[in-house]
């Protein structure tokens, strides 16, 4: 099975972007950003790693992907009609991460957080569409351990991922703690798989007043994993 690393992406991200989210009103804190601002992109290199993996079989909430097994109700059943799927594990990067830390100011290191999170998107969007383009995959669907309700796919499995992708530290500098916390912080792995139907996995997740739903909870899907 083929594993790419990629390292090339293009970061394009203006302070009134980013200012969007952290609404800046004060001369004083709209200059320093804009500065801020303009040195994480300059440092910013994001970096990603994915391996091509095979459905080898399902088995009740049983999953196997080229060997390894993860247990999840819901990958069982969003896997079902499914032979291959994308292991994947995106950062922001040392580079801009390290040099965020270095911010004594805690509210100012509250914005370097924003900055790095919104570098990030623009590195996923980026990765997901090289990804479907060369693998021709011309609708998907991603599923990212800890993301949502515990009963999703929990959080502890990160640990099978990263061993499935390989040598995720290595090629990307992203590391695992043994807690499972990925750092730098601003990453995000999971898989990605083909998918005409799609699945957001914040409509399953009960979680109130969460900054980043990207979808309504919906109850009746919850419901129909619980007959399946």
């Amino acid at each position: 099975m083929k594993r790419w690393i990629m390292d090339e992406f293009d970061i394009q991200l203006s302070f009134e972007e980013a200012n969007k989210r952290m609404h800046l009103e004060e001369e004083e804190d709209i200059a320093l950003m804009r500065s801020l601002c303009d040195r994480a992109v300059e440092l910013a290199k994001p970096k990603a790693i994915c391996r091509e993996c095979a459905v080898d079989s399902i088995q009740g909430d049983q999953v196997i992907l080229s060997g390894t097994t993860f247990e999840s109700r819901v990958m069982a059943e969003n896997l079902k009609n499914t032979q291959t799927v994308y292991a994947y594990a995106v950062t922001c990067g040392r580079e801009v991460d390290d040099w965020s830390h270095k911010e004594t100011d805690p509210v100012v290191g509250i914005w370097l957080d924003m900055v790095k999170e919104m570098i990030l998107g623009k590195a996923i969007e980026q990765f997901f569409t090289r990804l479907a383009h060369e693998q021709n995959i011309q609708a998907y669907a991603t599923m990212s351990p800890g993301s949502g309700n515990l009963d999703v796919w929990p959080i502890g499995q990160q640990k099978k991922l990263f061993a499935l992708i390989g040598e995720v530290e290595q090629n990307t500098g992203l590391r695992l703690t043994e807690s499972c916390l990925m750092l730098p912080t601003k990453s995000v792995s999971g898989i990605l798989y083909p998918s005409k139907e799609g699945f957001i996995t914040c409509m399953l997740c009960t979680r109130a007043h969460c900054p980043n739903r990207r979808a309504p909870y919906d109850p009746s899907k919850r419901e129909a994993l619980s007959e399946a």
